[in-house]
């Protein structure tokens, strides 16, 4: 791996410095590969490589904005140097991210940032966290920000702290978890956690737990899980939960429940998949469900389905992922999903696919990720995509490409080479020898 991103990052600055022999500027939308490059040269304003890849796309970096309508990558936004696990619009029609990463736009930023509407990175705005932040939550003027790190804004803050969503300074509010946090929903004055802490604004609340938000002191709801959540879904007096829990509100339900907001117990609702449940979102009558599971609601459902919010029984709906579904969200007639599949509603989607509310069919939407998807938010005609990906609408090369050295584009050079790798390359005259 760690080859491979140096081989990456020699042909990146390569095509820079083409970029800047042939109109003086260096370009950072230079494509990348998808495997070791063993092999670069240059002629005429092109540059060559060859290796061990079968695929080249636009460098995005591991955060990226989308169209809902094309799914077109928007090469304006600052490229995020490391996986992005949490995002929220910021209500003007920019973002909050969190995840693990340095650097955004090439300023450093430690797992947090805020990048404007204008796209650009809001410079003024850094909480610098020490450790990775994986769930994010705006209500009001307050981001609560949870993961695990262990300081926020030079402050000591373990797991959960609350933001101010102008300055980017730390507020006093600290629930003090003493394990990691891997969501968060705000309601009212009430900020529900879920993670793998057993302790948390100063009492012992195992796994999930509603936080005053003014005090930072837990509350009396106690759902009192048996085993880490990892998602968690508010719709009126209803708080869904799932993660890898078996027993929770006092009551044996696998992977997922629905909870009473005042009391904490477990409701009548329980669709008891095979296993663990992600991903949550809500739209009217529906509980959409992503995670790891082969069935749910009494059906088989691979990895995401639709429950019905009554029943507790799965719809017809079925989009049948073949791999885990890490992040949902409903925007319009869609359900957008995100995760390590490769194929779901009867179509190849990459990573990232736009999902029918009715039929459960892939839509035409395919900007075709080349890694994984763990985090997504919608804002106007626009969706922020976070994850383990570099790029986005990947090309098949076997083994050997071309870049313009203007752009840092594929060219449609394609020799499409058999077999396994290319080791060297050299140019002579108008002829390239591999």
């Amino acid at each position: 791996m760690e080859s491979l991103k140096r081989l990456n990052a020699l042909l990146v600055t390569t095509i820079a410095l083409a970029s800047v022999a042939i109109s003086q500027s260096v370009n950072d939308s230079s494509w990348i590969a998808d495997g070791a490059v063993n092999a670069i040269t240059s002629f005429g304003g092109i540059v060559y490589i060859g290796g061990e890849f079968t695929h080249v796309g636009p460098a995005t970096g591991h955060g990226a904005l989308l169209d809902l309508t094309t799914g077109q990558w928007d090469e304006a936004l600052p490229k995020v140097n490391g996986n992005v696990l949490a995002v929220a619009s910021d209500g003007a029609g920019g973002w909050y991210i969190g995840g693990y990463f340095s650097a955004v736009g090439g300023v450093t930023r430690n797992n947090l940032a805020h990048v404007g509407a204008d796209k650009t990175l809001d410079l003024n705005w850094n909480p610098d966290a020490g450790g990775g932040v994986s769930a994010l939550s705006l209500s009001g003027a307050t981001l609560y920000a949870g993961g695990w790190f262990t300081s926020i804004g030079g402050q000591p803050r373990n797991s959960l702290a609350a933001i101010d969503a102008t300055t980017g300074d730390v507020t006093n509010w600290d629930p003090d978890p003493d394990w990691f946090v891997s969501t968060l929903a705000v309601s009212g004055s009430t900020v529900f956690a879920g993670g793998g802490f057993t302790s948390i604004g100063g009492l012992t609340r195992k796994y999930i737990a509603a936080i005053d938000a003014s005090t930072g002191t837990a509350t009396s709801w106690n759902p009192d899980a048996n085993a880490a959540v990892s998602a968690i879904a508010i719709s009126g007096s209803t708080v869904y939960a799932g993660g890898d829990f078996t027993n929770i509100g006092g009551q044996a339900r696998k992977y997922v429940a629905a909870l009473d907001a005042s009391t904490g117990n477990a409701t009548g609702w329980n669709p008891n998949p095979d296993f663990l449940v992600r991903a949550l979102a809500i739209s009217g009558s529906k509980v959409y469900a992503g995670g790891w599971f082969s069935n749910i609601g009494g059906q088989a459902r691979n990895n995401i389905a639709a429950i019905d919010a009554a029943s507790g029984s799965a719809t017809n709906w079925n989009p049948n992922a073949n791999d885990p579904v890490y992040a949902l969200l409903i925007s319009g007639s869609a359900v957008y999903a995100g995760g390590r599949f490769t194929t779901i509603g009867g179509q190849t989607r990459n990573h990232l696919a736009a999902i029918d509310t009715t039929t459960g069919s892939a839509t035409g939407w395919n900007p075709d990720a080349n890694v994984s998807v763990y985090a997504l938010a919608a804002s106007g005609a626009t969706i922020y995509v976070g994850g383990q990906f570099t790029s986005f609408g990947m090309q098949a090369r076997n083994h050997i490409a071309a870049f313009s050295g203007s752009n840092g584009a594929a060219t449609s050079w394609n020799p499409n080479i058999t077999g396994t790798r290319v080791l060297a390359i050299t140019c002579s005259g108008s002829t390239l020898y591999a």
